[in-house]
Formats: structure tokens, sequence, C-alpha cells
């Protein structure tokens, strides 16, 4: 089913920026939700997946999912022509005593463990 993501603006993930915070806007281009499923793609070749998605909130002035088991974002290299090689992903994935799972492609490829506080699983800020 359609969906709509109106609010442009920088990703956090569980509080963890993607990128430097505010250095970035992110604009939806296509989004479906099928139960708790949420597939959304952006205007530079992005994409984000949420599974197990709770509580999700999207007017023109917010986008949040209040909680998830696990988010994806994907997208290709600033200033790289689109390619398999340029394509780069972080994964965040809940585990069992509520810490966070980071692991990405980029840098060592060792996972961060993150404490979500009172966060948001995802959010356009």
């Amino acid at each position: 089913m359609g969906f709509d993501i109106t609010k442009c603006g920088s990703f956090r993930f569980w509080g963890d920026w993607f990128g430097r915070p505010l250095d970035n806007s992110h604009r939806c281009t296509g989004a479906t939700l099928q139960g708790d499923l949420l597939m959304a793609e952006f205007a530079d070749g992005e994409s984000l997946t949420v599974y197990g998605a709770k509580g999700i909130t999207s007017d023109e002035g917010k986008f949040s999912v209040a909680d998830a088991d696990m988010i994806v974002w994907e997208w290709d290299l600033y200033g790289e022509p689109e390619s398999d090689d340029a394509r780069r992903f972080i994964e965040y994935k809940k585990l069992p005593d509520g810490r966070i799972k980071k692991t990405s492609d980029l840098g060592s490829g060792i996972p961060q463990y993150l404490d979500p506080g009172d966060y948001p699983a995802a959010e356009l800020y």
C-alpha cells in the first residue's frame, strides 16, 4: 500500500545521525507500508527499509518510527557514479537486551553497540 513521507530532513536512527547533524536533506520519492514493513526511496537513490515498524508518524512537520526490529539505510557514495561498487549500507538491529547493533560496510566493519535511550528508531529531523 502506498505511503506518504512528506517531511524532508536529516536522518537519525536511534539517536545516531547519518552524516553530521543537519548536514543533508533527504526527500522521499515513494514509499510503501505493508503490515509492519516500511520501504522508502529517496531523491538521491537512497533507500530505507524498516522491519517491525511500530508507531509511525508522517506528516509535513514530522516523520518518525517509534520502534523497530531492524533498519537498513542504503545509498551510493556521494560524488560517485551509480554502481554496485558505490552502494553502501548501515544496518541497525535491535537486540533482545534493548541495545542496538550497528553494522556497516564502511570503515572497519566492526559492529558498534548503541543505547537507544528515548530516541525513536528513525526520524527525519
